[in-house]
């Protein structure tokens, strides 16, 4: 019997890097070639119950993995990540799926170059993998369907020094 499971949980998304134009090159993330990374807060209890339920940690190694997010209203979620390279899978790496589901499910793919970057609230479906064979579990963003897009919004900031 597998120790993955394959949870789909509604929700919305904040501060999407999933793209390969957006994604989280930092210099944290350069042993792993970057990493698409996102905050997902599912859309009730009974979401994020699902995720739960299927061995989502709700924290590591005392670090909290399921928290309120003031961007959400104090909802809770969790940062759902995948890297780009994984050291020893290659189907573990790259860029997670993204759908167009606005206008029901389907295999339409998001063109985030067409279609527009998705900006915070934007409504999705995640699909997360759950791993619970080993000492922690270990979650895997692997693909998200748009289900209402909330067109992305860059924000001027005065630099303060």
């Amino acid at each position: 019997m597998s120790k993955t499971k394959y949870i789909e949980a509604t929700g919305e998304i904040y501060y999407a890097r999933i793209f390969p134009q957006n994604m989280d090159d930092s210099e944290f993330h350069a042993d792993k070639g970057g990493q698409f990374n996102c905050v997902f807060v599912p859309e009730n209890d009974e979401e994020l119950a699902k995720l739960v339920d299927a061995g989502f940690p709700e924290s590591v190694m005392n670090y909290p993995q399921i928290k309120e997010y003031e961007v959400a209203g104090g909802r809770k979620g969790m940062k759902l990540k995948r890297n780009n390279k994984h050291p020893k899978i290659e189907d573990f790496g790259g860029a997670p799926k993204v759908l167009d589901w606005t206008q029901g499910r389907g295999s339409k793919s998001w063109d985030m170059d067409v279609d527009g970057e998705l900006g915070n609230g934007t409504k999705v479906t995640a699909k997360v993998s759950i791993y619970t064979g080993g000492r922690n579990p270990i979650t895997r963003l692997e693909g998200v369907a748009v289900l209402d897009h909330v067109p992305y919004e860059q924000k001027e900031t005065d630099m303060v020094w």
